[in-house]
C-alpha cells in the first residue's frame, strides 16, 4: 500500500520536473525561433511547429495569457488563492482514489491467490464469494482510471500555480521552485537530486559527474519501481480477467471493458508529443 502511495508521488514529482524543463526548452525555442520544420519564406516570422505534450502546451498558455495582463488586473492574488483550493480539491480527490486502487487490488489479489484463506465464521473460501473475482477486477480497473483522470487533473492544476511563481520570480531572477513550494506540497528531492537545481537561471553550485552519476541513476531507479508497481497492478488485472473467460457474450463485454479501461488509464498519462503551429498573428502578441 505504501509503496504505491510512493510510487504516486515518485512519478509525480518526476513529471512535475519533466514538465519545467520541457517548457523552458519550448519557450525558448518560441523566443529564438528555433523552429521544427521550415518557416515560412515570406517573412522571417513566419508560422513554425513546436512539439508539445498537453501539459506543456496548457503550462505556456497559461504563460502567454498571464503576460496579456501585465498589470495583474485579472492573475490576482485572489484568484491565485482559488486556484489553490482547487488544487488542494483535486489532490484530495487523488489520494481518495488512490486509496480505493490499493484495497480493490488487495481484495482482487486475495481472491486470486488466497485459496485456503476461509471467511471467518463460515467454512467458504474467499475463492467461493460469487462472482467476486470479476467485481473486483471491474471495480479496480475502474477506480484505477479515475485515480489516472484525477491524477492528471492535480498536475494541471499544478501547472497553472506555477505560472504565478514564476511571473512573481522574474521580477528578481529567483527560483520559482522554491516560491511554489511554499504554497504547494512539492517532492524536494526530486529537486536537490537533479544535476541542474535551478534550470530558470544559472546555479550557484555546478554538480560534478559522480553527483550527476548516483542521483540521476536514483531518479531512474524511482521511476522504474514506480513502472513495476503499475506492471504489478496490470499483471492482477489480467490474471483476473483471463479467469474470467468464457465462451459468452457478457464474458465478450465484460473483457473488452476491462481492457479498453486500462489502457485509457495508462495512456491518458504518457505526456506524448505532437507538433503545434504558432501563427505570425500569435507572435504578435507579447512574449516577454
Amino acid at each position: 500500500m505504501f509503496g504505491a502511495i510512493v510510487g504516486v508521488l515518485a512519478t509525480q514529482a518526476v513529471i512535475g520536473s519533466y514538465s519545467h524543463v520541457a517548457i523552458v526548452n519550448a519557450h525558448e525555442a518560441v523566443l529564438g525561433h528555433n523552429v521544427i520544420g521550415e518557416p515560412s519564406k515570406e517573412t522571417d516570422h513566419g508560422p513554425f511547429r513546436l512539439k508539445l505534450s498537453p501539459g506543456v502546451r496548457l503550462r505556456l498558455t497559461m504563460q502567454r495569457e498571464m503576460q496579456l495582463d501585465p498589470d495583474g488586473a485579472i492573475f490576482t492574488s485572489a484568484l491565485y488563492e482559488k486556484y489553490l483550493s482547487m488544487h488542494r480539491l483535486a489532490i484530495s480527490r487523488q489520494e481518495g482514489n488512490l486509496k480505493a486502487l490499493v484495497f480493490t487490488d488487495i481484495g482482487l489479489a486475495m481472491l486470486l491467490f488466497g485459496k485456503n484463506v476461509t471467511i471467518p465464521g463460515t467454512s467458504l473460501g474467499l475463492h467461493d464469494i460469487p462472482a467476486g473475482i470479476q467485481v473486483l477486477t471491474a471495480l479496480s480497473s475502474f477506480t484505477f482510471l479515475i485515480l489516472s483522470l484525477t491524477f492528471l487533473n492535480s498536475q494541471l492544476y499544478q501547472a497553472i500555480i506555477e505560472q504565478f511563481s514564476i511571473r512573481t520570480a522574474e521580477q528578481k531572477q529567483i527560483d520559482p521552485d522554491f516560491l511554489t513550494a511554499a504554497d504547494t506540497f512539492t517532492e524536494l528531492y526530486v529537486k536537490a537530486f537533479r544535476g541542474k537545481m535551478n534550470i530558470f537561471g544559472i546555479d550557484f553550485y555546478d554538480a560534478g559527474r559522480g553527483f550527476r552519476a548516483y542521483y540521476g541513476s536514483l531518479l531512474i531507479l524511482l521511476v522504474a519501481a514506480f513502472i513495476s508497481i503499475l506492471l504489478l497492478h496490470l499483471a492482477i488485472i489480467g490474471y483476473g480477467v483471463w479467469l474470467s473467460l468464457n465462451w459468452s457474450w457478457l464474458s465478450a463485454l465484460f473483457v473488452s471493458s476491462v481492457i479498453l479501461t486500462n489502457l485509457a488509464a495508462v495512456a491518458v498519462n504518457l505526456a506524448t508529443e505532437f507538433s503545434f503551429t504558432i501563427t505570425q498573428e500569435q507572435l504578435k502578441l507579447p512574449l516577454e
